[in-house]
């Protein structure tokens, strides 16, 4: 088994790069220093003196700075799905630190751009002239710690196409795999899944990688395989629904500013993806960075309002920000649910009936009673799986209160991320996606 699981992780890494096709390298941009203003846009005219390459380093802390490019080496191929590869830095561990940027195409707020997000999909309407690119780079702070200056390095910056069959192949290869990881070779599973992936990549002509043959191999194993996840029948009564969220610390490590600007990053790639992926659902909770966004980026926030309104982009979790609840008093939560129901519905007409919570250390023993008389009917938290001694009996249960006040409260058990338990439940769930 081990040395099937490193053919196959070998074969399934090699086919990743080859998802990209025709990329033309950019090889320098123009650059401009910025002052640091909350909502800037790319400025009007470069110095064209100030340049950065491919290979060249830049460094700073709390820096920002423009990069500039005009690109119109994708046109030939315009009727496929124009892709960017970006590199310009490593975003920190725990991604609280490091290097962070906010794509503009053509002049407007298209996604975020780090270390996790260096891939860019252009609309097909943006992939049909020339493609103003303006990246505004944030250098970002230590995450805590010694302060110091973080040094990043140009090190990728190109733009062709992406082959969405290659793209298929590998990423439900990789599912398959990953799942196959977490399964044990006494599972009725495990040899399934084995046969899949080796079936699958037996398909590919390997001996002239890149070449028409190649490609045509692939298109082959990519129907192939898609056909044989698509017969396995039912085994469990349990359906999985996913729904993406982004949980945004409004104050932490970093200024409110930085927060702004880490919600415009969020926003502004999460609705890129609606865009991609029309099946595509998004929760994002807290009132006040709807507010900085609204003032900030008022484009992006008219797109919001849209995804809304569509039933794409929940909006709720009921308070103006996820609260303590140890330190203020009862008046104050009360306030907090008060402006935050009150946000919901004069501006995207949810009447907020659940308290979105999974950040918090502590739990007041009146919020069953705040929460019941403010009109919340039910309660999600999580992060007392940290405990490190005394694990939740429940999942799903009645929270007493300290007056008898019941609410229908949700305890999200999964424990820390690097826990093999979340992985496999994060694999498994990618291959069902995968499978629809």
């Amino acid at each position: 088994m081990f040395l099937t699981d490193r053919k196959f992780e070998a074969r399934i890494t090699e086919l990743e790069g080859y998802r990209y096709r025709d990329m033309t390298a950019i090889h320098s941009f123009y650059t401009q220093e910025d002052d640091g203003a909350i909502g800037a846009h790319p400025p009007a005219a470069y110095n064209e003196q100030h340049v950065l390459k491919i290979g060249d380093y830049w460094k700073g802390r709390d820096r920002y700075i423009w990069l500039h490019a005009e690109i119109d080496t994708h046109l030939p191929y315009a009727d496929q799905q124009i892709a960017g590869l970006f590199s310009f830095g490593k975003t920190g561990g725990g991604n609280n630190s490091g290097f962070e940027s906010l794509l503009f195409i053509n002049g407007k707020p298209y996604q975020g751009v780090d270390s996790n997000h260096e891939e860019v999909l252009f609309d097909d309407e943006t992939a049909k002239g020339p493609i103003r690119l303006d990246f505004r780079l944030w250098s970002g702070l230590e995450g805590g710690g010694e302060s110091r200056e973080n040094e990043f390095k140009l090190e990728m910056e190109a733009i062709g196409w992406l082959d969405r069959r290659v793209d298929n192949l590998y990423y439900t290869l990789l599912a398959a795999y990953e799942v196959l990881k977490e399964t044990s070779e006494s599972d009725s599973a495990s040899p399934i899944l084995k046969k899949l992936i080796s079936d699958a990549l037996q398909l590919i002509n390997w001996t002239e990688p890149g070449s028409p043959e190649f490609y045509q191999s692939c298109y082959v194993a990519e129907e192939s395989l898609t056909e044989a996840i698509q017969s396995f029948s039912k085994s469990s009564d349990i359906t999985i629904h996913t729904i993406g969220h982004t949980h945004i610390d409004v104050a932490w490590l970093w200024r409110l500013k930085n927060t702004r600007e880490k919600a415009a990053r969020s926003f502004s790639t999460v609705l890129h993806l609606m865009n991609q992926f029309p099946d595509y659902l998004f929760l994002q909770t807290q009132p006040q960075l709807y507010d900085y966004i609204k003032t900030d980026y008022p484009e992006i926030y008219a797109q919001i309002k849209e995804r809304v309104a569509e039933g794409k982009w929940e909006a709720g979790g009921a308070m103006w920000l996820e609260a303590d609840c140890n330190i203020p008093s009862g008046e104050s939560l009360v306030r907090q649910i008060l402006h935050g129901k009150n946000f919901f519905k004069e501006e995207f007409g949810v009447d907020c009936q659940y308290l979105w919570l999974p950040d918090v250390f502590g739990y007041s023993w009146a919020l069953p009673q705040i929460l019941q008389k403010s009109g919340i009917k039910t309660m999600m938290t999580t992060k007392i799986s940290w405990n490190q001694y005394n694990r939740m009996p429940h999942d799903t249960f009645h929270w007493k209160g300290i007056d008898g006040t019941e609410i229908l409260t949700h305890f999200i058990t999964t424990p820390e991320p690097w826990n093999s338990q979340t992985l496999g439940s994060i694999r498994i769930m990618a291959l069902l996606r995968r499978k629809r």
